[in-house]
């Protein structure tokens, strides 16, 4: 589910900007900064990026209702898991397109303020099992901020870091766990009534 939210929210960004910018070119790419051998990533250069830091179980979710009952077959008492994603959205332009790239992270963040909770009301797109998904900026110290950057392998460009929150896996969509099918075994004496 998280790949189907990551690139849901990246789709509509897209959406909105295109019309800021009126252009048909994608502006944010869902893609880390550098690939796996540290190297900048060539898919993301003079865009914007959107891209996972962080996963976290949140612990005490708001609104979320009591555990499911169970039936003779169904799963037991499951509850979902509520994850925090934390994302960052990142200018990494060239410095002779700093400027745009300052122009499209901020066209961005209007985007966020405008409508920092999906629904499946004003965002119908939203997974299956999915009620709602909002943002909020998680503001870093200086110090994280340089921490999280050398974890990140790379220099500091412009960006921003949100918090997703209610991003549920729910493992209570299994609805019963049939019982195992096996061979039937032939037994040594005959049963009752000799056949």
């Amino acid at each position: 589910m998280i790949d189907q939210v990551l690139t849901l929210v990246v789709n509509r960004l897209n959406g909105h900007l295109a019309g800021q910018f009126r252009t048909s070119e994608e502006i944010v790419n869902l893609s880390p900064l550098t690939d796996v051998e540290g190297k900048p990533a060539d898919n993301i250069r003079n865009k914007l990026a959107f891209f996972i830091t962080n996963i976290a179980q949140d612990q005490m979710p708001r609104g979320v209702r009591g555990g499911r009952g169970s039936s003779l077959g169904q799963v037991n008492s499951v509850s979902p898991v509520h994850l925090d994603i934390y994302v960052m959205l990142a200018a990494a332009h060239d410095p002779d397109k700093y400027v745009e790239g300052l122009k499209q992270l901020s066209m961005a963040l209007r985007f966020f303020q405008a409508q920092p909770v999906m629904t499946p009301q004003n965002t119908p797109e939203l997974p299956t099992g999915l009620e709602q998904l909002s943002f909020e900026i998680s503001n870093l110290k200086v110090e994280e901020m340089g921490q999280m950057w050398g974890n990140l392998g790379g220099r500091y460009v412009p960006s921003v870091m949100f918090k997703m929150r209610f991003v549920t896996i729910d493992a209570g969509v299994v609805t019963g766990i049939a019982p195992v099918i096996r061979s039937p075994q032939r037994s040594a004496e005959p049963a009752e009534g000799g056949r």
